[in-house]
């Protein structure tokens, strides 16, 4: 793809991007243009407050669901050679180019050799900033994918305004949730407890799947990708106030 094509397609992109009023929808959005430039998978992450988990601060997240399983079981954040590079730069940076230039160890080499398994053997990772300092990142993978000087700006502009939309967009979303249904409410009020699908459903009379069904609107009004993330989108705004 030339670069006025990559452009053109960018452009595109955020155009529809700015047009776009649901969180969900942007995603499918953002995977189809990253698969244009042959990145298969994309996360886009924003920095956790003060007690929240990593799993809760996904804004979007296409990586394999067993290699980000695996991932936080093991701890790898802690020795990842990229994530280790956000301390050192606020540039865009590819995998490629911080493997080349530092000394990998053995855990460090594991975690690539991982990720190469999993299908992602090049990414490239777009810091998000402001004067304050980081505020999140977007990062990209493929097996085989585009990061020519001239695909990288486009790149960076895409994914900085993927990450602020999505901002936007939760925040406004998140404020305007005054739709939740009392069984919807209940339902995360017993998952915020640590109850199971089935536990919940033997208290309120009814199927795991109804109780399913009712997490699953909840994380769609919340605009979220997983029950953690609604279940703290509810107490954030005082939703799971008895």
């Amino acid at each position: 793809m030339s670069q006025r094509e990559v452009e053109q397609l960018t452009l595109e992109f955020v155009a529809a991007l700015d047009a776009t009023e649901a969180s969900t929808a942007i995603t499918p959005m953002f995977s189809s243009y990253a698969d244009r430039l042959g990145f298969t998978h994309a996360t886009c992450l924003r920095v956790p407050e003060a007690g929240e988990q990593l799993d809760d601060c996904f804004l979007l997240n296409t990586f394999p669901d067993d290699w980000v399983r695996r991932y936080g079981e093991c701890g790898y954040i802690k020795s990842d050679p990229i994530v280790r590079e956000l301390y050192l730069t606020y540039q865009p940076f590819s995998w490629s180019e911080v493997i080349g230039r530092r000394e990998v160890g053995l855990v460090e080499q594991q975690i690539m050799a991982e990720c190469q398994s999993a299908g992602m053997k090049e990414g490239f990772v777009v810091p998000i900033y402001q004067g304050g300092g980081y505020t999140g990142l977007v990062s990209l993978a493929g097996r085989d994918p585009m990061i020519t000087a001239e695909h990288r700006g486009a790149l960076t502009l895409a994914s900085i305004y993927v990450h602020n939309k999505l901002m936007t967009l939760r925040r406004h979303e998140a404020h305007t949730q005054s739709d939740l249904t009392e069984r919807e409410l209940e339902c995360l009020r017993w998952a915020a407890a640590g109850k199971s699908d089935w536990e919940i459903g033997q208290i309120l009379l009814i199927s795991s799947k109804t109780v399913n069904y009712h997490i699953e609107n909840a994380k769609r009004k919340f605009g979220v990708a997983t029950r953690v993330q609604a279940i703290v989108s509810a107490l954030r705004f005082g939703r799971l106030a008895n």
